[in-house]
């Protein structure tokens, strides 16, 4: 019943609506019909005909105007988000090499060949030069001392040989001495080769004194090839002298983009950085901000971006003025200009229809004057006659209309009420509440719905109502009086009183049953804490035995392999100068002894990795991601973003969980690539390892042995985490692990 006069209540409100809006159209419309005689009528289409040709034409220069413009504007627009992304794009190559520097300069080997040189740490060096050239396809990586000599070198071999040169002049040598890494363009001064060096200091045992730089020397043919060939017009990347280092025209390299003075070619000179010179002017001038003159007159448009991370280095996209303004022009001369010829021809003739239209309009608005003022009359009786309480107010709050079941419901005659204020017949808090409230925002908004007031009849008797109220509006927008409608809800909020005494009661058993409840969850709690605190010092138990035997395993075992090494070179020596058989012996005896030197290296950083404690949990992942990547067939992605400072266990148990991970994927899941990422939110630190293998289902019990999905979980909780398993059978697995650090 209640629902039913909610929805008689929501038809009646819309009917009025509508019909209000009729009588305004129905004012508007008699004005219409007093106004457009015949005669008038033809003027005025003559003087909208005079006008739209006009318009047209006017409108058709302005549009070519603002096209051409729109044209350039978009041109602009594109070609500096292509810049854009260029820029970013050289910004992340330039950058590439940042942490592989990062990572060889931490190598235990570069610093025992700076710190003890001899035959064996030396060619140690080279060998892990020479793995870090031939895998990050770079152009060359060296070893400087303390005072820029170059020590060792993985183009130790070639005619232009670094070794035994001094680059101590180079910035990226004078930056990395003292404590910063340094990423640097210039031409070689050896090899005359372009390129960008990363440098990174070399520290002793303790982390304390720097004894050498670690550099990393890529070439800048594959940018110039891959982000510079495919541009038609002149793109040109320079530095803050204004030499042309790369260029999508050979012709422009290494020249001045602008004339410049003789101090500034002095400076070019001095810093050694782009070679000998001469370095000639390429004949660009200045115009203006935007554009740039060549020496043949050629003008062009130009869009200059700074470079990330480079101060002062700049690309420089140059494009042809004059083609340009003959593609935004062709265009509007051979489409737009026989479409706006014809917009002419149709305004004529479309006035001469409009005229027709305007006439029959007229007849049409008379005989719906006459069905207005029907619909009307039907509203009124509507009104009067509908079993719902429904009244108006003014802005004042005053009731200027009730209906008849309004008046009959209170018990009061309609003199009695017309003109009175609405809140009248209120109670106190309704009234309080209409007026603080409800007035304020109706009159603001010009709508309210189901809002609950209780009302007093004339013979003292109250009734619950819920209100829903439209505000019309005259032409200006103000509204000026409502239409509300009351729906009594009396029976149903007695009903819900009995409702909530029955969930007052119904609450009270919930509580006492809740309290056994939180008896008994305390009890688990308790033991559950027990056992990971048990876990927990299992755990770390374990980790400090594998760190024991790892430290056993390289500094003593380590120590007497290499030891016997050096005794079988010597051997081998002697023996070779005796007996040709003892000698290739003893050779194949150093051969086994460098395999066992690798393969208890390979165990002890299995076991308890150094750069986990060196470098951090970030260094590790990338580390042994490094590793498995080198180790099987599988890419490994790894990306990292600053975490904030983290202590031992954590770290300890992320990188566990990771290792794990990768490992079950390399086991279980024959997947091709594996994404490692490491990245910091609102309250700690997120790991995710994903695959692309075969997956499996994570409610199976036939997962993989070993450590397990549950030993992942186990280390998670240990240290307040969370690890999430996401995987389908052929689509691959994800698995999370969250570490809140903060709060």
């Amino acid at each position: 019943m209640f629902n039913t006069r909610i929805l008689l209540a929501s038809v009646l409100l819309n009917t009025f609506k509508s019909c209000t809006e009729s009588d305004s159209y129905s004012l508007k419309n008699r004005d219409l019909t007093a106004i457009l005689t015949p005669m008038r009528l033809r003027i005025i289409i003559l003087i909208l005909a005079v006008f739209a040709f006009l318009s047209a034409s006017t409108g058709g220069l302005l549009y070519y105007y603002s096209f051409r413009t729109a044209a350039f504007e978009k041109t602009e627009a594109d070609a500096y988000s292509r810049l854009e992304l260029l820029t970013d794009q050289l910004s992340s190559y330039l950058s590439e090499h940042i942490k592989p520097v990062r990572t060889l300069a931490g190598l235990s080997e570069l610093k025992t060949a700076l710190e003890n040189p001899n035959l064996n740490s030396i060619y140690q060096a080279n060998r892990i030069l020479d793995i870090f050239t031939k895998t990050l396809d770079v152009q060359v990586s060296y070893l400087l001392d303390v005072s820029g000599i170059t020590v060792c070198s993985s183009n130790r071999n070639a005619k232009d040989s670094f070794v035994g040169k001094d680059f101590s002049f180079r910035p990226y040598y004078k930056r990395a001495i003292q404590g910063n890494n340094a990423t640097y363009l210039a031409l070689g001064t050896t090899s005359l080769k372009r390129g960008v060096y990363y440098s990174y200091p070399v520290y002793d045992g303790d982390h304390q004194i720097i004894v050498g730089v670690a550099v990393i020397k890529a070439s800048v043919e594959f940018v110039e090839k891959e982000l510079f060939q495919e541009a038609d017009n002149p793109l040109l990347f320079t530095s803050p002298d204004g030499i042309i280092f790369i260029s999508n025209r050979n012709d422009l390299q290494f020249k001045l983009l602008w004339n410049e003075n003789e101090k500034t070619i002095n400076q070019i000179i001095n810093s050694r950085q782009f070679g000998n010179g001469p370095w000639d002017w390429t004949g660009f001038s200045r115009s203006n901000a935007k554009f740039v003159t060549d020496k043949d007159d050629t003008q062009y448009l130009s869009t200059i971006l700074d470079v990330d991370n480079y101060p002062g280095w700049k690309i420089i996209y140059l494009r042809n003025y004059k083609e340009i303004e003959s593609q935004v022009s062709e265009p509007f001369v051979r489409i737009i200009g026989p479409i706006i010829f014809s917009v002419l021809i149709l305004t004529g003739i479309l006035v001469m229809v409009l005229y027709q239209l305007g006439v029959r309009e007229i007849a049409r608005r008379k005989k719906a004057e006459k069905e207005l003022r029907l619909s009307d009359e039907r509203y009124r009786r509507i009104y009067h006659k509908t079993p719902v309480m429904l009244h108006s107010i003014d802005t004042e709050g005053r009731i200027i209309r009730v209906s008849d079941h309004w008046v009959e419901v209170m018990g009061y005659k309609r003199k009695d009420v017309i003109s009175k204020q609405l809140v009248r017949f209120f109670t106190e808090e309704s009234k309080q509440y209409a007026s603080k409230v409800v007035f304020p925002e109706f009159f603001n908004t010009g709508f309210c719905k189901d809002v609950p007031y209780t009302y007093v009849k004339k013979n003292g008797e109250k009734i619950d109502v819920m209100l829903s109220c439209y505000g019309v509006r005259d032409d200006t927008g103000k509204i000026t009086r409502s239409l509300a409608v009351s729906v009594d809800v009396t029976e149903k909020n007695h009903a819900q009183q009995d409702l909530q005494i029955a969930k007052e009661k119904l609450s009270q058993y919930s509580q006492d049953l809740e309290q056994q409840v939180q008896k008994r969850t305390a009890q688990l709690e308790r033991a559950q804490h027990n056992l990971q605190k048990l876990s927990k010092n299992i755990i770390a138990s374990q980790e400090r035995e594998k760190a024991l035997v790892a430290g056993e395993l390289h500094d003593h075992l380590g120590q007497v392999l290499t030891a016997l090494r050096i005794d079988a070179v010597w051997a081998e020596k002697k023996l070779s100068e005796l007996n040709s058989n003892a000698g290739t012996r003893a050779l194949k005896m150093c051969s086994l002894i460098d395999t066992t030197i690798q393969d208890v290296r390979d165990m002890a950083y299995r076991l308890r990795p150094r750069v986990l404690d060196d470098l951090g949990l970030s260094d590790a992942l990338e580390s042994l991601l490094s590793d498995f990547e080198n180790r099987s067939n599988v890419s490994c992605v790894y990306k990292y973003n600053p975490i904030p400072d983290i202590n031992d266990t954590i770290a300890t148990a992320l990188y566990r969980i990771g290792q794990e991970a990768v490992t079950n994927s390399l086991k279980h899941s024959c997947a091709t690539t594996i994404s490692v990422e490491l990245k910091p939110d609102a309250e700690g630190i997120v790991l995710t390892i994903e695959d692309d293998g075969n997956g499996f289902d994570p409610k199976s019990d036939n997962e993989p042995t070993g450590f397990g999905l549950e030993g992942m979980k186990e280390r998670a909780n240990l240290v307040g985490g969370k690890l999430e398993i996401s995987s389908q059978t052929n689509l691959g697995t994800t698995i999370c692990c969250k570490v809140k650090v903060k709060g």
